[in-house]
């Protein structure tokens, strides 16, 4: 029998942790899923950091030693970073990102993808252009694709994330899935401050965490069902596995 993965694919470092940390590590710890992380820029256009903690030159380099160093926190099995230019994004053909998700579907055989809303959530065009992009793939895939569903991270628009409203989000009655899990709370703050750089944007969302204090960590993640191909599966009421209806 295959083994079930998850592939989750974001913009920039950070996007993992910010959006789907709770359930990245709920998976990683309470299953034998594969947990697969792609970020298609290495973050380039971010601060270094207030005082900086590194040149803007070292910053690409930096970013991702801080992603892989927060993904082995979370547990993800494998991570890869594409060499696009963060903000820029948007600028590449939706079809040249879509076959790059294509190629790493074939690789890692995930049943499960996760990308951002629409919307992005803040609205970052890359967010966007991301999603655009894994949502075309899914949408003109092979056939034989291990993949069943397409699950898009959002935020539930009249509620917090963290201690900030966020710019986008989708009414509750439209959040198809909550994945909670108190118990990886401290996990996902550790995750958090590994990204050291980003500490401005980290307090800002999540006071206390650069410090060490994990009390403002959300316990769950949002996420939308927008796509699957499981013959006849519904969801009646709010979905709690991603794995849910497939065998």
């Amino acid at each position: 029998m295959m083994k079930n993965s998850i592939l989750f694919v974001y913009a920039h470092p950070d996007d993992e942790t910010f959006t789907a940390g709770i359930t990245i590590s709920k998976y990683a710890q309470e299953t034998d899923a594969a947990i697969h992380v792609v970020s298609a820029t290495r973050g380039q256009a971010g601060k270094p950091g207030n005082p900086p903690l590194c040149t803007v030159e070292e910053l690409p380099q930096v970013r991702e030693r801080e992603l892989r160093e927060a993904c082995a926190i979370l547990g993800v099995t494998t991570v890869e970073l594409w060499d696009y230019e963060d903000k820029k994004l948007d600028q590449v053909p939706v079809s040249e990102l879509a076959a790059h998700v294509h190629a790493a579907i074939a690789r890692l055989r995930p049943q499960a993808v996760v990308t951002f809303a629409p919307h992005g959530i803040s609205g970052h065009p890359d967010h966007k252009a991301i999603s655009a992009a894994v949502t075309q793939a899914i949408q003109t895939l092979p056939e034989g694709s291990p993949v069943r569903k397409l699950y898009y991270a959002t935020r539930a628009s009249d509620r917090t994330f963290g201690a900030i409203q966020p710019v986008f989000g989708d009414p509750y009655d439209a959040i198809t899935t909550i994945i909670q899990a108190p118990a990886y709370t401290r996990q996902v703050g550790m995750a958090l401050r590994a990204h050291r750089t980003q500490h401005l944007s980290v307090e800002r969302v999540f006071p206390g965490v650069p410090a060490g204090d994990y009390s403002n960590v959300p316990d769950q993640n949002h996420f939308i069902l927008a796509w699957n191909n499981i013959p006849g599966y519904t969801i009646s009421g709010k979905e709690h596995d991603v794995f849910a209806g497939i065998e």
